[in-house]
């Protein structure tokens, strides 16, 4: 049988054109396979939503690890695969230490919002010793995680929760991995809510995120941290006796005895901080139980409930710093302490995902 080679038709890759050959035998043909010159790209990997399979560790320097779950792996442009997101939501736990279930509620209110494919959500879980945290995982008090304390064990040196936080808009204000963010939001409910208001005041790492801006979305929290030692009381603002009431203006119900994390710029620099942060106080009109709540001296110098205590503050800034503070108040009606209905709601949605 006798075989010939005959020209076949142009192959055009990126590179340019190229000739390829077939070879005919006989009555039939066959043409090898010509393997592309410039084959696309991979298309960036698509966001997890899953918590459980969504489960990572961020590396907080020696050998300590904070366990988180992420939309985006955090250390995933290393990989070469940038995500395509434009906003990050990070969003601290409640009281239960739950990250899983706050994860997916966050996800769960990006997708509502059309804004799942443009956004990374991160939920850190902050452990105490009843978690079993795993080998090189700090674990802290249950009152000190909420405070920004040092770690009670598991990482030598101890680490302040805060600055674990800090470790991970570090991460997510890397331009090799995340080059296209513009935006950070650092939100909680509840216990998470106290972490979010105090963190806007004792971290510096808004002024370190590289073209990003920063909110913080404090919902529903037990109390605030007040930058001035001025309460509300009988439709006017005392300053109250220390003698009766002695921890009211103490970290972390004000900035008085502050913890490590806090003292490295002291009380003046995280007033000015606080005052000049995007701030936004997200409350439920019908979060006015007292489950859970913080029922001490200082706690109730605030108001009665939650829903008081929100209102209470937005009036004592306005009071104290008139068209100094950036402070806002936005309530969503109908809803009481529920992160997945605060979240999930328009308002919340909107302050999560939209400019």
């Amino acid at each position: 049988m006798t075989c010939v080679q005959i020209p076949g038709a142009a192959v055009r890759g990126a590179v340019g054109a190229a000739l390829a050959v077939t070879t005919a035998c006989g009555g039939g043909s066959s043409a090898p396979t010509v393997p592309d010159p410039d084959p696309p790209a991979p298309p960036p990997p698509g966001p997890c939503i899953v918590a459980s399979g969504c489960a990572a560790r961020l590396s907080l320097g020696a050998g300590a690890f904070l366990p988180y779950y992420a939309t985006h792996r955090l250390d995933q442009g290393a990989a070469g695969q940038p995500t395509p997101a434009t906003r990050a939501v990070v969003v601290i736990h409640g009281n239960s230490r739950n990250a899983d279930d706050y994860f997916e509620r966050v996800v769960a209110a990006a997708q509502l919002a059309g804004r799942l494919q443009s956004s990374v959500v991160v939920a850190p879980r902050f452990q105490t010793s009843d978690d079993g945290p795993g080998a090189g995982e700090p674990y802290w008090t249950s009152p000190g995680w909420k405070r920004g304390h040092l770690s009670e064990g598991g990482a030598s040196p101890a680490v302040s929760s805060y600055a674990a936080l800090d470790t991970v808009l570090a991460r997510l204000a890397d331009r090799t991995r995340f080059p296209g963010l513009t935006r950070v939001v650092v939100t909680g409910h509840s216990a998470g809510g106290q972490v979010a208001h105090r963190y806007a005041a004792g971290s510096p790492m808004e002024e370190r995120l590289d073209g990003l801006t920063a909110r913080y979305v404090v919902a529903n929290p037990s109390t605030y941290l007040y930058p001035t030692p001025l309460r509300e009381w009988a439709d006017s603002y005392v300053t109250p006796e220390s003698a009766n009431c002695p921890d009211y203006d103490s970290w972390h119900y004000g900035l008085e005895e502050l913890p490590a994390y806090m003292l490295r710029e002291g009380p003046d620099s995280a007033r000015t901080r606080l005052l000049r942060r995007d701030a936004v106080v997200l409350a439920g009109d019908q979060d006015t139980g007292t489950t859970l709540l913080d029922q001490s001296c200082g706690a109730n110098l605030q108001g009665a409930n939650r829903f008081q205590r929100a209102r209470a503050l937005l009036r004592t800034l306005d009071h104290a710093f008139p068209g100094e503070h950036r402070h806002r108040l936005v309530v969503v009606p109908g809803v009481g302490h529920s992160s997945t209905d605060m979240y999930q709601s328009a308002q919340g949605r909107e302050l999560l995902f939209e400019p």
